[in-house]
């Protein structure tokens, strides 16, 4: 089923494209009359309309490699949808194999992923807010509704990546491309039909294939402009109009057979927006002199998979018509031997950069956004460092969307300009999490950000849960006035009451502990994967009296000195599949009351990820130790299915230990992973040690991980874990 047809507002859809059929739909005069007579004119233009499709407008480049095979032109271009990516692919000066490399390149599912790019976020911004499972946006007090369910970042970022090179040389004039090009469009606001032919070609593109509710609008020249295919599916009117003479179409849009009578509902919608989309085209089908319409049977236009089968089919379709192309486009035309354009692709990166301007901002302040972009007023040009500068500002996320406008002044001078739509500033955070023996926890966290316009964020929070409940105040700037510098700052309160296991597993009651705590931190990170923090944390701790711990209720007061290193460059916080991920902590006490001891505390956790083959191997070593005088409450907790299986989560409490874990993962069925580990761990100054097997399945759902975990270890003991949400 096509992907656009799912939308919930498909009725509103059909509503807009029938009102505007009569002036959209075309001429209707029908095949050019003079091509039989056309004889040996060599000045005569062959024109290529391509349709939408989704991933079907990939067999576009299967046309497109037959007639370049068979030395059929393509004078002019247009393309609606798919059709516009695979048109200015071609019009920037890729040819049908080229293009089928990139497609089999690229990564259709990171494509799709609008999540910044993980190596680039910075270490304190990965685990410095709790992971909900619905959060709201606000600005002021009005709620947030996105404007798709994908804001199109990674597309633009890839299309801007290809394309750049030859705008830049064609002077940002789609007319000067190596084949002229015209890309369609419709705007929201005033129902316009728009044929793009000037300015950014990676934009151009994007706005063309921004389907309504799928993919969010293109921001063009102000303008808020949607998928083409809207208003004009199959652009054969736009070729006839850039003044083609011969015009060659292909259609891909995935329509119901006729006489196939609806289901249900859903059908219903589709079928009539089909019978619009047909009608709103016939005039244009009648404009083709060559339609061709591959048989890709029901192959989803959200399915980019079997992409060389897709092509293929395309191919076929023009090679079965090549007899009636060859005998409307003379051989005059055909033997040719006038070049292509020639644009010089490395023009971009010799111009020096004349100015740095930002737009679209209104409240982040500019050293916020240029402190990111790498790259200065004067400096040479430099398109990977350009686009890794874009992917940055987006990793600040203070963004919806970022996008790259080089404007050409010279040849050996460009303007940049840096488009940004900003995020309403305050979310409201929900999430909700179980684990067997722990039970159920909650939290809601308001994250305000960008007050000052620094990107610094106050996020109060209230967690709740059957054994542990916090609430607090954090204060965070992670770039603290565009410099490296970090700050984290915060006050709160919480209640925990861990269970107490005797020796054998069995549950004896639990440690009651009230704590309020104020922490003022400042760090550096002078990268994205490496931060070191330094403060001073005061605490004031009441402890309830526990008699199987022989413990007194008791106050205690305290000052702690604490240092971190962190870094990480993993992929993912829940599934890596590849990095490291290095955490060095040390803390002591620099000033206490009566009734508390002075102590350090040092510690640190490795973990090694990388892949074999489909499978992902985790190396895990853990290592601990404390002097004398280490309070209960600060004493390392293990047991769970992860950290000695076979015993309760935090079952074992020690004032040093180490372990060393071996996991490998294997992902199959899309979201569902097995996993096998063993474990050894030792605590009490090494005088034991613990070995452990584990064994389980885990899948990646929209609520959070779900796990269910068999642990056992060599003292016979065994447990089975289940849990369903994010760690918090």
């Amino acid at each position: 089923m096509n992907t656009s047809k799912r939308s919930i507002i498909v009725i509103i859809y059909l509503m807009m494209t029938i009102s505007f059929r009569g002036a959209f739909a075309g001429t209707g005069t029908g095949a050019n009359d003079d091509i039989s007579n056309m004889g040996n004119n060599t000045s005569a233009k062959v024109g290529l309309a391509l349709s939408g499709g989704g991933a079907r407008g990939i067999a576009h480049i299967g046309v497109i490699i037959a007639l370049e095979e068979n030395n059929i032109p393509i004078d002019l271009i247009a393309g609606t949808s798919m059709g516009s990516i695979v048109g200015g692919l071609y019009a920037a000066g890729y040819s049908g194999s080229e293009m089928q490399r990139l497609v089999n390149e690229i990564d259709w599912v990171g494509l799709f992923n609008q999540s910044p790019d993980p190596a680039l976020v910075l270490v304190s911004k990965r685990y410095g807010m709790m992971e909900p499972i619905v959060r709201l946006r606000f600005k002021m007090w009005d709620i947030y509704l996105p404007y798709g369910m994908n804001n199109g970042q990674r597309i633009s970022e890839t299309l801007f990546h290809l394309t750049a090179p030859a705008n830049f040389a064609a002077r940002t004039d789609f007319d000067s491309l190596v084949v002229p090009f015209r890309a369609t469009a419709v705007d929201v606001a005033s129902a316009e039909l728009l044929f793009l032919k000037r300015g950014d070609l990676a934009q151009a593109i994007h706005a063309s294939m921004a389907i309504p509710m799928l993919f969010s609008p293109a921001r063009v020249d102000d303008r808020m402009l949607v998928d083409g295919g809207v208003l004009n599916i199959l652009p054969t009117d736009v070729t006839k109009e850039m003044g083609a003479d011969i015009i060659i179409a292909c259609d891909l849009e995935g329509l119901f057979p006729l006489g196939q009578e609806p289901k249900h509902f859903a059908d219903v919608a589709i079928h009539t927006l089909d019978i619009t989309i047909r009608e709103l085209k016939k005039g244009n089908v009648k404009l083709a002199d060559i339609l061709i319409e591959p048989d890709l049977g029901d192959h989803s236009s959200s399915d980019y998979s079997g992409l060389d089968s897709l092509i293929r089919l395309g191919y076929e379709a023009t090679m079965s018509q090549m007899d009636n192309i060859k005998s409307l486009v003379p051989e005059s035309l055909r033997r040719r031997k006038e070049p292509k354009r020639q644009l010089d692709q490395e023009l971009i990166n010799r111009a020096r950069i004349d100015y740095i301007k930002v737009k679209g901002n209104d409240r982040v302040r500019l050293p916020v956004i240029t402190g990111e972009f790498a790259m200065n007023e004067g400096d040479v040009f430099n398109l990977d460092m350009a686009l890794h500068g874009v992917k940055k500002i987006y990793a600040t996320g203070l963004f919806e969307n970022v996008w790259l406008e080089p404007e050409y002044l010279a040849d050996d001078l460009v303007g940049v300009n840096i488009h940004v739509i900003e995020k309403y500033p305050r979310t409201i955070g929900f999430g909700l999490n179980y684990r067997s023996e722990e039970g159920t926890g909650g939290f809601v966290q308001i994250v305000h950000f960008n007050f000052f316009g620094w990107g610094e964020r106050f996020m109060p929070l209230l967690r709740v849960g059957d054994l542990y409940k916090r609430a607090g105040l954090e204060i965070v700037n992670d770039r603290f006035f565009a410099t490296p510098l970090t700050v984290h700052n915060g006050i709160y309160y919480e209640r925990e009451s861990p269970y107490i296991y005797d020796a054998d597993g069995n549950k004896t009651g639990n440690l009651e502990m009230d704590r309020v705590v104020a922490q003022f931190s400042v760090g550096v990170q002078p990268n994205s994967k490496l931060m070191f923090t330094t403060g001073l944390r005061g605490e004031r701790v009441w402890l309830g009296r526990n008699q199987y711990l022989d413990l007194n209720s008791q106050t205690l007061e305290n000052w702690n000195a604490f240092g971190q290193i962190l870094f990480d460059n993993t992929d993912d916080r829940y599934f890596p599949n590849h990095g490291v991920r290095l955490v060095l902590n040390g803390e002591s006490i620099v000033e206490f009351k009566p009734a508390a001891k002075p102590y350090t505390k040092i510690f640190g956790e490795l973990n090694w990820h990388f892949p074999v083959g489909r499978a992902t191997i985790s190396l895990n070593i853990f290592a601990g130790a404390s002097t004398d005088g280490l309070p209960i409450y600060e004493q390392f907790r293990f047991g769970g299915p992860f950290r000695v299986p076979g015993y309760h989560r935090n079952e074992l409490w020690s004032n040093e230990a180490q372990r060393a874990a071996l996991g490998v993962r294997f992902k199959f069925f899309k979201i569902w992973h097995f996993i096998v580990g063993a474990s050894s761990t030792s605590m009490d100054g090494g005088k034991s040690f613990i070995n452990g097997l584990t064994a389980g399945v885990v899948a990646a759902t929209p609520v959070g991980p779900i796990r269910l975990v068999y642990g056992r270890a060599d003292d016979n003991r065994e447990q089975v874990y289940f849990s369903l949400g994010y760690d918090f």
